[in-house]
């Protein structure tokens, strides 16, 4: 069914042991969770008749690794001829061609992005069983994501169209204008996610289209398990603070201002003298999910699009956000900050 992907381990064990050093990054990650539980999400979408296909838990790490390091697919192709740490973390050994650069657009197509959110969804499972996620505080947030389109070719078409429609003329149909504030546009998708503010693991992620409102994602990333719950103020409405009410949760929504006047918002929302107190706190840590945004778009490539198609989009975010969970609890576990691991 698979490829064969693993020489016997002993007769390559010296060559990894002298070249790969013990504070290795893939040595952290190898050990961050049971990658076994992984291979039972993949091996659905193969089948015994056909040829052999690569091993779909050597080509699931070789996807974390091309995030990772934010490469392309021919990068990744090369970086894997190149790099020893790879081949052993991905179970290649050294004298094997890995696989061509077409082979990981296959994969990604074949897992999708429900896979790829049910691996997601796994790895924060794990995260909590090992005590990592500690669940005081849940961070609900957005963030933009531009779309693989030049714009400027995008309105000419659309205008050459006779379109009113200045997206017309987009190859990607899914990517909608959006707004990061109310005079800054952008054109693709958004990115929404809940953060666990003690332990930085993200717990939730979605896609979408970039002109959705955050607040109608709010019950997709909202995080059942956690204490309380805090957002800016895109989220203030009642819906939300029903859900949270439900879920037997402190809220600490940032209420809008009221219509004509400068005060007294807190105290209508909050009219408990408690409730305000726990507000201002978690008010304070609200904020914190904004590194882990950065973390994604600026190390990790989901500042913009990879691809076309909000399905495919789904998927970069979905494989970012395991990523940038993989890093975290690395550190986490091993007590090494990330930039003092070795790479390479």
């Amino acid at each position: 069914m698979f490829k064969p992907n693993n020489r016997p381990k002993s007769f390559y064990d010296p060559v990894y042991d002298e070249n790969i050093p013990e504070n290795h990054i893939v040595r952290h990650l190898q050990n961050a969770i049971d990658w076994g539980r992984i291979k039972r999400y993949l091996k659905k979408h193969y089948y015994d008749k056909g040829r052999d296909a690569y091993n779909p838990l050597m080509m699931f790490k070789l996807i974390v690794l091309q995030f990772l390091a934010d490469l392309s697919d021919r990068e990744l192709e090369e970086a894997v001829r190149d790099r020893i740490s790879w081949r052993w973390f991905v179970g290649l050994d050294p004298l094997e061609n890995p696989p061509d650069h077409t082979a990981y657009c296959r994969f990604r197509d074949r897992i999708g992005a429900e896979t790829m959110k049910d691996i997601f969804d796994d790895i924060v499972k794990q995260a909590r069983a090992k005590g990592l996620v500690l669940d005081k505080l849940s961070v609900i947030d957005a963030t933009d994501i531009k779309a693989k389109v030049d714009t400027f070719k995008m309105h000419k078409k659309s205008k050459d169209m006779g379109s009113n429609d200045p997206t017309a003329g987009s190859p990607d149909p899914d990517a909608r204008y959006g707004y990061k504030s109310d005079d800054e546009p952008f054109f693709g998708y958004k990115s929404h996610g809940a953060v666990d503010a003690k332990s930085r693991i993200i717990t939730k992620l979605e896609a979408s289209p970039g002109h959705e409102a955050d607040t109608e994602f709010f019950d997709a990333v909202h995080d059942e398990k956690a204490e309380g719950v805090t957002a800016d103020k895109g989220y203030d409405s009642q819906h939300n603070y029903d859900v949270i009410e439900e879920s037997q949760q402190r809220a600490a929504i940032i209420p809008r201002r009221l219509k004509g006047r400068e005060r007294g918002h807190i105290k209508k929302r909050y009219p408990d003298s408690a409730d305000q107190q726990y507000y201002r706190r978690a008010k304070r840590k609200r904020p914190w999910i904004e590194p882990k945004w950065s973390e994604m778009k600026n190390k990790h490539g989901m500042a913009s699009s990879r691809y076309w198609g909000l399905m495919k989009n789904r998927l970069q975010v979905f494989i970012t956000g395991i990523v940038v969970n993989l890093k975290r609890m690395a550190t986490l576990e091993s007590g090494i900050p990330m930039w003092k691991m070795a790479e390479g």
